[in-house]
């Protein structure tokens, strides 16, 4: 057995351990002290970059555009912006990286840590006694792992949190809007019949405002409802009528192409539908070669045999052209006379193409017929989904021709002058699948990074030609060529492309940093047009309109999908940042005051004007509605005033701000006064080109306006501003109030009255009213008008 040990010995063992300790504590502050003394002398230090001053001025700088260091430059008397350079010793005129740098805006600066400085990290020990990181100056230290774990527990934070200002921008939730205010889902027989509608859809739209949805849940089956429902129905069948081909030509037992040839018109015309085809749609789009086609085109009117393809592809271009260069917009079945009946010639294309074999199905002339053939038939399909279901297979087809590859991959097989074309018409693809996609909120196809094919060149056509073996050096992006429309925005794709991507995936989103960045580099784009484009006051009518033509083109590509992305976070989102509601509600006004630069005077005006209208109805709806959803806070006493001013609608815009416009009235503040002239001039112009299905549209825009441009709006007062609406709407389309009483009576849902309101209950408010029915957004009842 072993001996216990005695008193003394335990004695002498603590005394001799504590000892140790003592004398271990010491050499550590010893040692801390010397590192203290020795850290001032110890820095380590920091690599000098050499300063590189840059002699360009601060816009060409900014915008990195070739300067010719001239006073002002060439680049800034070209665009009438001011020249500025910056001093020689401003940071700003040093090159990135050098010691007179200024740091970023915004941005924190840096902040070195030694170990025995950690800031103290209280919240994180519950016990009073706790040890606690040193301050400076403090001569006693933490135990090792303490320090180690206070440390990586900053390091997470600082991960985890990359600005200060993350907390505020969302933190680890979702940020977007609730689910039903972006998207919707109507269910019918049973969940056999299904439809899909994304966020800038009035049926979505609609549950933004819970007023109209309650009016229109009491007073549906009401006049005058009734009487709007019987004109939808009417102008929904002569729309139905007017698309129907031509059953004649259709259903023959003739040739295809004789009966192409059979519906086009006389030369004369095809020469000027041409002349406004390449004027107006071969911009954005580039799909054919201009001094080609031009020369097939007229040895086709001189009698020589063209191959196979040529005829689709003309009666596409002509019925492209019909649809904005005729007073019947190709849907008249006389169209023979001004142009194309453009349903008659799609399904002659389309029954060509389906009986196309073999080799056949992968020329690049069959693909730009069916690129063709999908911008002839988006100008008359109601439905976008219906357009991205057909570009779906488009893209399919020119992927597996190997468009999606750059064609100096391929070389020498193939020469320098198709792979030109084949670029063009691959961005075109691209571009018309981002457009369709946000246009039926649905995920386009192909991203950045799925493709290889470089940008096409600024050029002329008449610089390509297919016996050429170099391609020449890109022209700058503000000389204006053939191709400049879309070489910039090809530029732009990329941006756009991860747009599209990040609405899809909206409700992964936990802040709004990478909206934030995002949204900036869309807004720097739109900076750009105007020095792409610049005003020039000599030029003619003629000139000014093709000027304005093409700003709102480039200004579309990409203020449609900035509004596509910050939708779910400027309304119903309350906690948004306040630059994302301005930019919004900014970019709505920018595209209800297009018209505002072109003279209503000029004779074009009206063309002009249906142009507008056609190509951009739907972003007209979405920007009317939206603009009411800031109205009402504008109107609403003490609480809302706040959300007022969180949506910036009181503060003075910049001059910038209400593109393309530059007027006096630029510099006058978004009162609500503004903001509802804005929508109800946006009515009227609606109700003047009214036809279709657009009865409904007009009747939500309205209903919703007359909801939120009063604090306290009663019913009877929306109801006989309805009546005024009705009387707008049938003086547009010709309809006769005799007319309209029999198409109701031949309804099933009663008598055709007109006049003071019989059914409606009088005296109630707008904020009182609650409907079960309202749940489905007051627009569900609609849908029995199709």
């Amino acid at each position: 057995m072993s001996q216990q040990p005695s008193p003394h010995q335990h004695h002498l063992g603590a005394s001799h351990s504590q000892s140790q300790l003592q004398s271990q504590q010491q050499q550590q502050q010893q040692q801390q002290q010397q590192q203290q003394h020795q850290q001032p002398q110890q820095q380590p230090q920091r690599s000098v970059k050499r300063p590189r001053p840059v002699k360009s001025c601060t816009e060409c700088r900014k915008r990195k555009l070739r300067c010719d260091r001239l006073c002002p430059c060439s680049q800034c008397q070209k665009s009438s912006r001011p020249c500025k350079y910056a001093p020689d010793q401003d940071s700003a005129n040093l090159s990135e990286g050098s010691d007179a740098e200024a740091a970023e805006p915004g941005r924190p600066a840096k902040r070195n840590y030694s170990h025995s400085t950690l800031p103290g990290l209280g919240s994180t020990y519950s016990d009073a006694g706790a040890a606690r990181p040193t301050k400076a100056g403090d001569s006693t230290s933490l135990p090792l792992l303490e320090e180690l774990s206070i440390r990586m527990e900053r390091l997470e934070k600082q991960v985890l949190v990359r600005s200060p200002s993350r907390a505020e921008l969302g933190g680890g939730r979702i940020v977007a809007a609730p689910p039903e205010t972006i998207r919707g889902l109507t269910v019918k027989r049973g969940a056999l019949r299904t439809r899909y509608f994304g966020q800038n859809d009035p049926r979505v739209l609609l549950n933004l405002f819970d007023d109209a949805k309650a009016y229109v849940a009491h007073n549906f089956q009401r006049e005058p409802f009734t009487s709007f429902e019987a004109l939808h129905k009417h102008l929904r069948g002569e729309l139905t009528k007017s698309l129907t081909p031509i059953t004649v030509f259709v259903d023959s037992m003739m040739p295809i192409h004789k009966r192409m040839t059979d519906i086009l018109p006389k030369r004369a015309v095809c020469d000027r539908l041409l002349a406004a085809y390449l004027d107006t749609s071969e911009t954005q789009f580039r799909i054919l070669h201009t001094p080609t086609f031009v020369e097939q085109y007229n040895q086709y009117w001189q009698g020589n045999p063209q191959a196979e393809h040529f005829l689709p592809q003309m009666l596409s271009v002509l019925a492209v052209a019909s649809r904005f260069d005729t007073k019947s917009r190709g849907l008249v079945h006389q169209e023979r006379v001004e142009g194309v009946h453009i349903p008659t010639a799609s399904a002659l294309i389309r029954i060509w193409l389906d009986s196309l074999k073999g080799k056949q199905l992968v020329e690049l002339a069959t693909l730009q017929v069916e690129v063709l053939l999908l911008l002839a038939k988006r100008m008359i399909i109601p439905r976008a989904q219906d357009s991205w279901n057909h570009l779906g297979f488009v893209v399919r087809m020119a992927m597996s021709m190997g468009l999606h590859r750059d064609p100096s991959e391929f070389e020498p097989r193939m020469t320098v002058f198709h792979g030109e074309i084949r670029r063009r018409l691959w961005f075109t693809v691209l571009d018309m699948d981002l457009y369709m996609s946000i246009a039926a909120n649905m995920p386009c196809l192909t991203r950045d990074g799925d493709y290889s094919c470089r940008p096409p060149r600024n050029l002329n056509d008449v610089d390509l030609y297919p016996e050429m073996t170099e391609l020449p050096p890109s022209r700058p992006l503000d000389q204006a060529t053939d191709s400049q429309i879309q070489v910039y925005t090809v530029m732009t794709l990329p941006t756009r492309m991860r747009v599209a991507h990040m609405i899809n995936r909206i409700d992964t989103i936990r802040d709004y940093q990478e909206v934030l960045d995002v949204g900036g580099k869309l807004d720097r784009f739109l900076e750009d047009i105007n020095y792409i484009f610049p005003r020039h006051a000599a030029l003619s009518d003629a000139q000014k309109s093709r000027l304005w033509r093409n700003r709102v083109i480039l200004d579309m590509h990409v203020r449609r999908p900035l509004l596509a992305l910050y939708r779910p976070f400027a309304m119903a989102a309350p906690e948004a940042p306040t630059q994302i509601s301005r930019a919004y509600l900014r970019s709505c006004m920018v595209i209800l005051k297009y018209l505002d630069e072109v003279d209503p005077n000029l004779p074009h005006f009206q063309d002009v004007a249906e142009m507008y209208v056609q190509m951009l109805r739907r972003d007209i709806v979405q920007a009317s509605l939206s603009v009411c959803y800031f109205i009402r806070p504008a109107v609403r006493p003490s609480a809302d005033t706040v959300m007022l001013d969180q949506h910036g609608i009181r503060s003075s815009p910049a001059p910038v701000d209400d593109f393309p416009g530059y007027i006096p009235d630029d510099l006058m503040l978004w009162t609500p006064a503004r903001l509802i002239g804005t929508v109800q001039k946006t009515i009227d112009l609606l109700v003047g080109l009214i036809r279709g299905s657009d009865v409904k549209d007009v009747l939500c825009i309205a209903v919703v306006l007359e909801s939120v441009r009063k604090a306290d709006v009663r019913s009877e007062e929306i109801t006989n501003n309805l009546f005024g609406l009705l009387d707008a709407c049938l003086r547009a389309t010709n309809v006769t109030a005799d007319k309209l009483r029999s198409l109701y009576l031949g309804s099933a849902n009663g008598a055709y009255s007109h006049g003071r309101m019989p059914y409606v209950q009088q005296g109630y408010s707008m904020g009182g009213l609650s409907d079960p029915t309202t749940e489905l957004g007051g627009w569900i009842m609609w849908d029995g008008w199709d």
